[in-house]
Parts: C-alpha cells; sequence; structure tokens
C-alpha cells in the first residue's frame, strides 16, 4: 500500500478514476501494472526534488509513443524518467512490480539497472535516484561513520529489529533494546558512510531516529 505521508515532499497532481486509466490504456494497447493504477488513483504522476518523474495519464502515451518504446523495449511500458536522459520502465503485466532504468537513446531492457524491484517501496522510500546515490557512492569513497541512535523508538522492539536487519547489525536484539534506553546509543562503528545513506535511506521514517557521525 502507498503511504499517503511518503508523498507529501512530492510534487503532485490531480487524482484520476478508472475510467480515464482505462481510456488510456486503451490507447497505449495494454494493461498497466497494479501498483501504477494504484498510484494513479493517489496522484496522477508526481515530480521530486531530485528530478524523478513519474509520468501521468496526460502525457504517459506521448512519451511512450515518442520515444518508440514499444518497438525497441517490448512488453515495457516507459512510466517516467530520472531528469538525467534515462527512462523508468515497467513490465506491461498487471502483476508487476519491478522498476527498471534505461538510458533513453538505448532503450533496451538487457542493458537496464535495477531500480527496485518493488515499486510501492521505492515510492514510500522517497522515490529515490539511484544515479545520485551513484555519486555519493564517488564521493564518500573510503569514509567511515558510526551509526547512533539518538530518537525513542516509537515501536520499540519492532523498530530496532527492522533497523537490524537493514543494517546487518550483530549486537542481539536484547543488548541493542537495553542500550537504547540511554540515549545517544552507538547502534555500530566504522561502517562506510555510502552504505550508511543508503542504508537510512532505505529505512524511511524510521531513519529520524538515527544520525551518523564521526566521518573520517
Amino acid at each position: 500500500m502507498i503511504n499517503l505521508q511518503s508523498l507529501s515532499t512530492f510534487n503532485l497532481y490531480p487524482a484520476v478514476d478508472e475510467n480515464e486509466i482505462n481510456r488510456i490504456e486503451i490507447e497505449i494497447g495494454f494493461k498497466f501494472p497494479k501498483v501504477f493504477r494504484d498510484l494513479l488513483k493517489l496522484t496522477n504522476g508526481f515530480e521530486t526534488k531530485e528530478g524523478v518523474i513519474i509520468f501521468g495519464t496526460d502525457v504517459i502515451f506521448e512519451r511512450n509513443q515518442t520515444y518508440e518504446v514499444s518497438e525497441y523495449a517490448q512488453g515495457y511500458l516507459a512510466i517516467g524518467s530520472n531528469g538525467g536522459g534515462k527512462f523508468y520502465l515497467m513490465s506491461s503485466n498487471e502483476d508487476s512490480t519491478e522498476l527498471i532504468q534505461v538510458d533513453a537513446g538505448v532503450m533496451n531492457p538487457e542493458f537496464s539497472s535495477m531500480v527496485s524491484q518493488d515499486f510501492i517501496k521505492w515510492i514510500n522510500n522517497g522515490a529515490i535516484n539511484i544515479d545520485l546515490l551513484d555519486e555519493e557512492d564517488e564521493e564518500n569513497c573510503g569514509q567511515l561513520c558510526d551509526l547512533i541512535l539518538v530518537n525513542p523508538l516509537r515501536g520499540g522492539a519492532t523498530d530496532l529489529k527492522k533497523i537490524q536487519e537493514v543494517f546487518n547489525i550483530k549486537k542481539g536484539l536484547f543488548d541493542l533494546l537495553k542500550g537504547s534506553k540511554q540515549l545517544p546509543f552507538v547502534l555500530m562503528k566504522d561502517i562506510p558512510i555510502n552504505l550508511a545513506n543508503k542504508n537510512l535511506k532505505e529505512l524511511g521514517e524510521l531513519s529520524e531516529l538515527l544520525k551518523i557521525s564521526n566521518v573520517n
């Protein structure tokens, strides 16, 4: 389910109904993935501050026709772009959830990059532009940091277990819970900052409980 709160920082547009979605599907020639339909019923596309654009029904047909997506990426639908010359594709399958990106000049899924295996999770985590993550990785290569719990756990052990899983923290959950009673509490030491930033983005709202420090 799409978390409406996760959309609060996006530029949103008036939602569309089933009739409008059905009309565009007929025009394009196949059914949209259900997760994409669910998004359109909340906002007819969106744009993020990082330049990520998800197409609405007003432009999706034109974009797919202009770039001849059905010819060069048969079986796929272009549903957006990253603002840097790359298109987001999803399989033209109602059950599809996987999001990939291809260069606009090489509209071929064989040369794609994986954006997310879960379209809704990608949205709920902020619709991250993976190319910007790559730039951060290069800038922060070799730098280390500590992961620190600075705010009380709202969901108790459930929140902490999620953080433990995402960061692959070796400390036992009992020890982590005990330490979380006295903040700030260092969860991990000397981890690559690029990995820490990537994991924080994956945590979504839970990242607000944490901070990274002691960058070398």
